[in-house]
């Protein structure tokens, strides 16, 4: 997003502000309806599945995604959103449209499966809180789009490698992280499971 805001921002303030404010708005607006599912599917789970169960079924799901994560093979659909609307729709529309696919987490690629992770413990424990948890999500990515755009400006088209490292690099080293980070959730949730 930021090679696109970023351009916007530098030779049209305003357009690139409507299309980070149409970036926040879609957001909350998909957290909001992926939050209705996501909830009906975590009430069915905390009545059909006893606490125990759901523990040790959150330790293997987390070690998955650590392993998926390790592997360079985080779940998603192999999909972006759609770059061809940076050309037809107007910058607070394309904000909006892109906000919302993004939120919606199952419409396009992911860089780790910490999203996952943390979605299947809201699923397993936390039916009250997934809208929250979702609609703060969604507006924490697009706040953290906005000041990334606004303090660092780029001229980059969005289909340029920049210098240095390239994304694939950067989307290895987030990936092991990601993976080391699920181990240990996993590992730990695993032991705090058996001293219970």
């Amino acid at each position: 997003m930021a090679g696109v805001a970023g351009p916007m921002l530098r030779y049209d303030r305003s357009g690139g502000i409507r299309f980070l404010l149409g970036l926040l708005i879609g957001g909350l607006l998909g957290a909001a309806v992926l939050a209705v599912p996501v909830y009906l599917v975590s009430v069915a789970v905390q009545a059909v599945v006893p606490e125990p169960a759901r523990w040790v079924l959150l330790a293997v799901v987390v070690a998955g995604f650590a392993l998926a994560d390790f592997t360079q093979r985080t779940p998603h659909v192999w999909r972006q959103v759609p770059q061809s609307l940076v050309n037809t729709l107007p910058p607070g529309a394309l904000g909006l449209v892109w906000g919302f696919d993004l939120a919606l987490l199952f419409t396009t690629q992911k860089t780790t499966s910490l999203i996952w992770a943390g979605l299947a413990a809201l699923v397993l424990f936390s039916p009250a809180l997934v809208p929250t948890a979702l609609i703060v999500v969604a507006a924490l990515a697009a706040i953290s789009m906005v000041l990334l755009s606004l303090r660092v400006p780029t001229t980059t088209p969005i289909h340029e490698e920049k210098k240095g490292r390239r994304w694939q690099d950067w989307q290895r080293i987030l990936r092991r992280a990601s993976g080391t980070t699920l181990v240990v959730a996993a590992v730990a949730q695993g032991l705090l499971t058996i001293w219970a």
